[in-house]
């Protein structure tokens, strides 16, 4: 019995042995078999992403390669999307590019504001091309005339500061953000009449004096240049390209109104004509500038008209210049009559002095543009 249950025990002990044993095998083999498959793995890397032929990848990389494809495709990469191919050509970033200073336009604009500063101390020639402007065009009946009495452009300057380029709403285009602050009191002081018209024409009038200063205006100014649409047919006239320069809607424009109604008994600083007057100039300045609206100035174009146009030009201008010779000529004849017949008037000079003074009539239309708006208060 003892030797049957010793043979026994002998038994399972080899039975456990060989368990272990292929159980041992069995993992190993798994090991292997699994750092096998990671060596194929690393070596076929290898193979594909770092032995590839030298001469591939220099047909698909190499500068000279890109620059001798055709020039077609890369003005088409071009209009597509032009905003980034000029901001990856002059390296800025868009997005992260901090803002830069502006103090050298702020040199430039203090210079010219102080030339024409000291040119309105010396003459009061602006002051008359202002009362000009004023009681030009369509004025209400019950307005009188204007006179100005009092013009002062101030003594600080306009500062500007963080300039940067930021995406536009349009796709693929760009636009510049510049922060602006003008604190100083640049102020219109003027007279006039409110002329009652009942029971009959001019029967009443009530002088009114007022002192327009404009005390703070601070915002942000954005310059964009807007390209005229893409069209599939050449058109006869070149389209219009301009620069439009608006103002966000977080802007500050405080004004400082004083007025003077009456003559014997005088009503001072009106506190409803001051809210109204503020009022109708900030929607003035809303309706005008404040974005989407904006001011366009025109861009000249480059070339102008179809190819043969220089040479009908220089045609059209050599005939009236010949024109224009002959009729001096015999301007120049009819004037030494005229010189021999009568000597010239007084009148007459003095009509010519005071066309020489006159503003530049674009700068006059301007300027009449804006009262026009500025009247309605």
């Amino acid at each position: 019995m003892e030797s049957d249950n010793g043979l026994a025990l002998m038994v399972q002990e080899l039975k456990d042995q060989t368990c272990m044993y292929s159980n041992s095998t069995s993992f190993i083999r798994g090991f292997m078999l699994g750092q096998l498959s990671v060596l194929i793995v690393i070596v076929l890397a290898l193979r594909y992403l770092l032995m590839e032929d030298v001469k591939k990848v220099r047909k698909r990389y190499i500068p000279s390669r890109l620059s001798t494809n055709p020039p077609s495709r890369a003005s088409a990469s071009a209009a597509q999307l032009p905003a980034a191919y000029i901001s990856k050509k002059t390296y800025y970033d868009v997005i992260h590019h901090p803002p830069e200073s502006t103090d050298w336009l702020n040199v430039l604009l203090a210079q010219f504001l102080m030339q024409y500063r000291e040119d309105a101390k010396i003459n009061d020639r602006l002051i008359l091309a202002v009362d000009e402007v004023l009681n030009g065009g369509v004025r209400p009946s019950f307005v009188g005339p204007i006179h100005v009495t009092k013009l002062n452009l101030g003594e600080e300057f306009p500062i500007f500061r963080n300039a940067r380029i930021r995406p536009s709403d349009d796709v693929g285009s760009m636009r510049a953000e510049i922060d602006f602050e003008y604190n100083d009191q640049i102020t219109l002081g003027m007279e006039t009449q409110i002329i009652l018209n009942w029971p009959r024409q001019a029967f009443a009038a009530l002088p009114v004096s007022l002192v327009l200063s404009v005390v703070r205006f601070s915002g942000t100014l954005t310059i964009e240049l807007i390209n005229p649409p893409e069209t599939t047919t050449r058109p006869e006239k070149p389209l219009e390209r301009y620069i439009a320069i608006s103002s966000y809607s977080d802007f500050v424009l405080d004004f400082d109104v004083r007025s003077l109604i009456g003559s014997r008994t005088k009503l001072e600083d009106v506190p409803k004509l001051t809210e109204l007057i503020t009022t109708k100039l900030r929607n003035v300045y809303i309706d005008k500038l404040v974005y989407p609206m904006f001011v366009k100035i025109k861009v000249p174009q480059m070339w102008n008209g179809s190819p043969d146009a220089p040479s009908s030009t220089t045609a059209t201008t050599s005939s009236t210049a010949t024109n224009a010779s002959n009729q001096a000529t015999s301007n120049k004849h009819e004037t030494t009559t005229t010189t021999t017949a009568s000597p010239p008037q007084p009148e007459q000079q003095s009509s010519t002095t005071t066309t020489t003074s006159e503003v530049t009539p674009k700068a006059k239309e301007k300027m009449e543009e804006l009262v026009e708006d500025i009247k309605d208060a």
